[in-house]
Order: C-alpha cells, then sequence, then structure tokens
C-alpha cells in the first residue's frame, strides 16, 4: 500500500474507534447514574472510616452508625469487611470521602475517563513514528476504551486504570529529557508499588540490566508512599490491613465459607441504587478460580506462592537468554508488565475482567516494540 493509502486507513480507523470510545462513555454515564458503584463504595467508605478512627478492615455496621458508613454489599457475619486494598489507596480516596456520594459516583467515573485518556497519551506521545502513535490510540481505544473492559470497570467503580496511568506515566518520564528522568521514573513506578504490592516486582527486569537509578528511584517512591500513608492511617490500620487480607484469601479458595446475607436497607445517601450492579457476564480468571470451576481443585495459597516463583525463575532464564539482544528500555518496560501480568494470576484474589485494563499497556508496548517481537517470534 501506498503511505497516502495507509493514512488513510488509519485515520479512519482511529475515527471509528473514537466513536466506539465516546459511545462507551455516554453507557458508563448511564451506568453511574442506574447503578451504585459497588466497588467504589467499600474504598470510599473505607477512607471515611479512617478518618473516623474506627477499623476500616474489620469494621461491621449497624443501626448506631450513621449510613455514611454503610457498604450495602459487606457481608454482615464475615468477620472482615469487603476493603482489599491498602491505606495507601484509601489516603487517595480520603481526599472527596466526605463529598455525597452520587457526586463521588460520577467525578469517579470523569476520573476514570481522564485516566485511561492520559494513558494512551503517554504512549503515543513517547513514539516519534506517526503510524504506531495512531495504532496505540486506535487498539487502545477499540479493545479497552470502547470494549465490555472499560464498561465493567467503570460501572463497578474500579482502581486499576489508575496504576495503568502511573505505569503509562513512568515510561513516559523515563522516555524524556530530564536529567533525573530514570530516578523520576522509578519513584513513580515506586509509588504504584506502595498502592498495589505486586508492582514491586516490576523492578527485577531493570535490576536484571543493572538500572540502578530507576531501582533507587523506585525504593524512594515506595518508601514516601507508606510513609505518607502513616500520617492518614497508623501504625494499627497497617497491622489490621495484613491481618485482614488472609481471611480474604480464605473465602476466595473456599476454605472460609460466606452466607449470601446483606444489609436490608435501600436508601443510602438519598440513594436507592447502592446494592444494585449491573448484571454483566464476568469470570474470575485467577488460577485459583480457574482451577476450581474447570477442575473442581482447591489451590492452596502456599501452592500459588511456589507457582508464581517458579513462572518468575522461568521468565527470568528466558530474558537473560535474549538480554544482550533486546537492551532498549522499551522493551525493558514490556517484560515489566508482562511479570506483572503473570504475577497478578496467582494472587490469592478474584481476578475479573475489569483487571485486564492492563492490556492497554501491554498492546501499546508490543506496538512500539513490534520490530524486536517480530525478531524474538522467527526464533
Amino acid at each position: 500500500m501506498k503511505e497516502s493509502e495507509v493514512n488513510l486507513l488509519l485515520n479512519v480507523l482511529l475515527i471509528s474507534s473514537i466513536f466506539f470510545a465516546a459511545v462507551g462513555f455516554l453507557q458508563d454515564l448511564e451506568n453511574s447514574a442506574n447503578y451504585g458503584g459497588i466497588d467504589l463504595r467499600n474504598r470510599v467508605v473505607g477512607a471515611r472510616l479512617v478518618k473516623a478512627n474506627y477499623d476500616p478492615y474489620f469494621f461491621k455496621w449497624n443501626e448506631k452508625y450513621s449510613d455514611f458508613f454503610l457498604d450495602p454489599r459487606d457481608h454482615p457475619n464475615l468477620s472482615v469487611s469487603r476493603v482489599t486494598v491498602p491505606p495507601t489507596v484509601l489516603m487517595i480516596h480520603s481526599i472527596f470521602s466526605d463529598l455525597p456520594y452520587k457526586f463521588q459516583r460520577y467525578l469517579w467515573t470523569i476520573i476514570q475517563w481522564l485516566l485511561i485518556f492520559f494513558s494512551i497519551s503517554f504512549f503515543s506521545r513517547s513514539e516519534k513514528n506517526e503510524i504506531k502513535s495512531k495504532l496505540i490510540w486506535i487498539v487502545s481505544l477499540f479493545f479497552i476504551a470502547g470494549s465490555f473492559i472499560f464498561r465493567l470497570h467503570v460501572e463497578r467503580g474500579q482502581i486499576y486504570i489508575l496504576y495503568v496511568f502511573l505505569f503509562a506515566l513512568s515510561y513516559y518520564f523515563y522516555n524524556s529529557n530530564f536529567k533525573i528522568n530514570r530516578l523520576l521514573s522509578g519513584i513513580i513506578m515506586g509509588y504504584v508499588s506502595a498502592l498495589r504490592f505486586p508492582m514491586i516486582i516490576v523492578g527485577l527486569p531493570f535490576l536484571l540490566y543493572k538500572r540502578w537509578k530507576f531501582i533507587f528511584g523506585q525504593v524512594i517512591g515506595f518508601v514516601i508512599g507508606i510513609v505518607i500513608s502513616f500520617s492518614f492511617a497508623g501504625y494499627e490500620i497497617w497491622k489490621s490491613y495484613f491481618k485482614a487480607m488472609p481471611i480474604h484469601g480464605k473465602v476466595h479458595n473456599g476454605v472460609i465459607k460466606i452466607t449470601t446475607e446483606r444489609y436490608p436497607y435501600i436508601d443510602i445517601e438519598d440513594m436507592e441504587n447502592l446494592w444494585i450492579w449491573a448484571r454483566l457476564p464476568i469470570s474470575d480468571s485467577s488460577i485459583q478460580g480457574i482451577a476450581r470451576k474447570y477442575f473442581g481443585i482447591q489451590t492452596s495459597s502456599n501452592f500459588l506462592l511456589i507457582s508464581l516463583v517458579i513462572s518468575i525463575i522461568l521468565l527470568t532464564i528466558l530474558f537473560l537468554r535474549i538480554k544482550k539482544q533486546y537492551e532498549n528500555h522499551n522493551f525493558l518496560f514490556l517484560y515489566s508488565i508482562l511479570i506483572i501480568l503473570v504475577s497478578e494470576l496467582f494472587l490469592p484474589a478474584a481476578r475479573y475482567s475489569y483487571n485486564n485494563v492492563i492490556w492497554l499497556v501491554i498492546l501499546s508496548l508490543i506496538i512500539i516494540n513490534s520490530k524486536e517481537m517480530l525478531s524474538l517470534l522467527k526464533k
């Protein structure tokens, strides 16, 4: 094809992808009006509880408390609440947690769309090749922003797009001309690790490549994220978090059975839909979920941990074999996000379709590394 024909085709696809994304945005606004954002609710309530000096991980609501602290999807007979994010994440939600929840529902929808827009923009702007830059927009808008993945993410009020955004920002700074670009990139990635601990492993490829400025920055960012969170949630809250997470793991693998009993309250904060969620087809794609659903096997946390370590070792061996041939930082970031993708499969927690917003990063980096990927596949 001629260059003019290629550009025409790309422009048509880009316009089409923008249209699909715009339709998705309108659907998200409608879902935000009709459904309560059940995963957003528990994080907002968790942030409110910390600010009110309550333990967000073991709090159980009753009539003596305001509905300000009620998560209607919580299980009254389970010892832990539905809050599964660390205090670092609750601290972010605390910024606007005192606002009416109805307003927060729409606000978080807009924030998610801004995050996905800037995530795509960071990858696109980092690529000098115009064709690749347009492909990043086309693929990301079609397969992520305009797809069921993001509909579910926004409807549930999830937060994974924030991690994608920070990863993209870290990548963007690494590609910048700042004198401390690698240090700053590492600091951002370190802060992501403080929000979601499995992201710590993203530093492994940089360690193998001896990118010490990035590694040093990641340590700084992680420490900063944790230390700042102590001003919001003290030692006892962090202690409670680590006590609650193994219980959630046992619930997920079926060791602890939960009842279907819920709080019988409908009108919460002048809203009648906080307990309602869209009936969208979702499935658990974690190793535990797959083993239980298709093979009837219950996998223990120890088995998952051992499997994860073996997988990372095998990936590292593979990486070391091709290390000398692919030393550019673009391939380094791609390897990092692939390790994250693999590691999340082995977490003792459910992994639903909204987790797949991580593919925005993977697809963008595959496009950027297309030459290296083709070379690798030939071998």
